[in-house]
């Protein structure tokens, strides 16, 4: 059995596809090249894949032409997703779309179609959800920051709704639990990894000001004969909460 080794990215996973394919491999694994180590010694055969996006978006074309756009996009979602062994579930979902071709998106009650689709549905969910709970902070350097700690690796997907809502400003939005940040400089956007904080940013006095005045504003509007916690959790998850300004105490009173 073959190993095929990529840098972790989307397109260096379906270059590694496109390896196995060529190779005419039947059961490969993968693994990124920071987990490499994780496979042991007796594993098998660890060959590298080098990520060409020349050849990752001839195989996107190939799929497309063969299955559907639905059907790249949805394997794209489900990638986002990091869970342990979604390459080779996603090598099922693909090898099985380009042999059945269009009806793939109809066997919805068939595996690995069920689960790739339900993990899909799970990461576009909470890209969407992302969308509306993201809060950016003016910081003293000059820039809009802001922190999210999010389930799926969604930065690809929220980073160009973004550029469209906030593309006078440059801005970074910080994925803390994967240590990578999306930042736009007005002109385009770039995914940076290894994004650590070594302290908190400076955030600006009039940042500070507007923030007091939107916690209070949500506290006093409150109407407390509709408080509905059980509801109120069910729209806005506890997890969601540790970032939104709304949701934290007023620093001054106004």
């Amino acid at each position: 059995m073959t190993t095929y080794c990529y840098d972790g990215s989307f397109e260096g996973f379906l270059c590694a596809v496109a390896d196995c394919l060529e190779a005419g491999e039947g059961q490969p694994e993968f693994t990124r090249n920071r987990d490499r180590q994780a496979g042991g010694l007796f594993s098998g055969d660890m060959r590298e894949t080098v990520t060409d996006r020349a050849s990752a978006v001839e195989f996107r074309k190939r799929l497309v032409e063969a299955v559907s756009q639905e059907a790249f996009a949805t394997a794209r979602y489900a990638f986002h997703s990091r869970k342990a062994g979604i390459e080779q579930l996603l090598w099922r979902y693909l090898v099985m779309g380009l042999q059945v071709g269009g009806r793939l998106c109809l066997m919805l009650a068939e595996e690995p179609v069920h689960s790739v689709n339900r993990i899909a549905r799970q990461v576009a969910h909470e890209a969407h959800k992302f969308k509306g709970f993201v809060r950016f902070q003016e910081v003293e350097a000059g820039f809009l920051y802001a922190r999210i700690e999010p389930e799926a690796d969604i930065l690809p997907f929220i980073a160009p709704h973004f550029v469209e809502r906030v593309g006078d400003r440059p801005w970074m939005i910080h994925d803390l639990r994967r240590c990578q940040a999306a930042v736009f400089d007005l002109k385009s956007w770039r995914l940076i990894k290894d994004v650590e904080l070594t302290s908190e940013p400076g955030v600006t006095a009039g940042e500070h000001d507007y923030a007091a005045l939107w916690q209070r504003y949500f506290q006093r509007h409150a109407i407390a004969e509709r408080h509905n916690p059980k509801l109120q959790q069910k729209h806005v998850p506890l997890r969601y909460r540790k970032h939104l300004t709304e949701f934290k105490s007023p620093r001054t009173p106004l």
